[in-house]
């Protein structure tokens, strides 16, 4: 079984792994089983929000996918060769940045949407 508390947060779960972000400014818990659908609120932080983080046992893709869902206005980048890399990692009163930075991951400025390719005719 793998364990994960964040704050007042905590989650144990089968093997696989875990993980869970505290949030202070709204007293509320994100935590999550590895393989689960994802659940929690989207939209929630922005970089200097503080944070309790821990996580036990999962990639770090599938956090980097975590911090994605709540990160209002960021996408959340992940080195392709560490996608698949397992984190164990708590960290306490820390800014969304300083946890994402241990983590070894990176922002940019929100999502990229898809842009249209609009084909002309050949003459």
């Amino acid at each position: 079984m793998d364990t994960c508390s964040a704050g007042r947060c905590k989650i144990t779960c089968p093997p696989g792994g875990c993980g869970c972000v505290y949030v202070y400014d709204t007293d509320t818990c994100e935590c999550e089983c590895f393989g689960t659908e994802p659940s929690g609120s989207s939209g929630l932080l922005s970089l200097g929000n503080k944070v309790d983080v821990s996580v036990s046992g999962l990639p770090l893709g599938q956090v980097a996918a975590k911090f994605d869902r709540l990160l209002a206005s960021r996408a959340v980048l992940v080195p392709a060769a560490r996608v698949k890399k397992t984190v164990r990692v708590r960290l306490r009163g820390v800014s969304v940045s300083a946890a994402l930075k241990a983590l070894g991951l990176t922002t940019q400025k929100g999502p990229r949407k898809a842009r249209r390719v609009v084909r002309r005719p050949q003459a």
